[in-house]
């Protein structure tokens, strides 16, 4: 469903990715794993077009998204949905009219059919009956789980996670993975997360990727990846 093939990204004299290779096939969750720093968010944000490469291609059901005009890219953009790190929810909007920003932006629905659909996904993360409440009056667990409402509010075919559990304590956490694994097996969807944190990784997982130094240097399953001989895994999964 997802190819990336030979991607180099660099800002300025710094060269992120130098080489990333990795395909994703549709109805899987694919974890990419590395150090704090090491572009994992970048890899996730050229995947929507929101960065484009120096070289190489992202190609999704065999259309090159670099090569889609403007209109094209944008209508692309509607099968993904992301939950951002921060929830990047917008402080002046309830949580109504955050979860429900996308469908304001790329439907015609009437006010009373958004409505339906917003509750629908609040109730799916378990936050039912908060859409009048702001980001300010929300913990940091919640304003997670109204981020995934929005993700998930326009029915996208593939769902991004970037460091989904961050910030969160153990509890909440591990209630944020449940929902990841519950949303992918009742909306099947492709997903693909970004993570340093093992143990969320592990659960959500099928397969995993580990990027370093530019490059993906691992690509597999987690019986595989905990059997690796290779120092700089063995020394990651010692230290998370």
């Amino acid at each position: 469903m997802i190819s990336i093939e030979n991607v180099h990204k660099r800002f300025g004299s710094l060269q992120v990715l130098k080489g990333v290779n990795l395909e994703i096939e549709k109805g899987e969750t694919v974890v990419i794993l590395g150090s704090s720093g090491c572009g994992k968010s970048v890899l996730l944000k050229l995947m929507v077009g929101l960065l484009v490469p120096n070289s190489g291609s992202v190609v999704i059901d065999g259309k090159d998204i670099f090569s889609l005009s403007r209109r094209e890219l944008y209508f692309m953009r509607t099968r993904f949905g992301m939950l951002f790190q921060s929830s990047a929810l917008f402080d002046s909007m309830n949580v109504y009219e955050n979860v429900s920003l996308g469908l304001s932006e790329h439907t015609n629905l009437t006010e009373k059919e958004k409505r339906k659909q917003a509750a629908e996904k609040l109730s799916l993360v378990g936050l039912s009956g908060i859409e009048d409440k702001y980001p300010s009056e929300l913990s940091g667990g919640m304003k997670k789980r109204v981020g995934l409402a929005r993700a998930i509010c326009m029915d996208p075919e593939i769902l991004l996670y970037d460091e989904p559990t961050t910030g969160l304590d153990p509890t909440t956490a591990d209630t944020i993975n449940d929902l990841i694994i519950d949303l992918n097996q009742k909306l099947t969807v492709t997903s693909i997360a970004v993570t340093h944190d093992l143990y969320s990784a592990f659960r959500i997982g099928d397969r995993f990727a580990v990027l370093n130094n530019g490059i993906i240097i691992f690509d597999g399953k987690k019986e595989e990846l905990q059997a690796t001989e290779h120092p700089y895994i063995k020394d990651f999964l010692s230290h998370h």
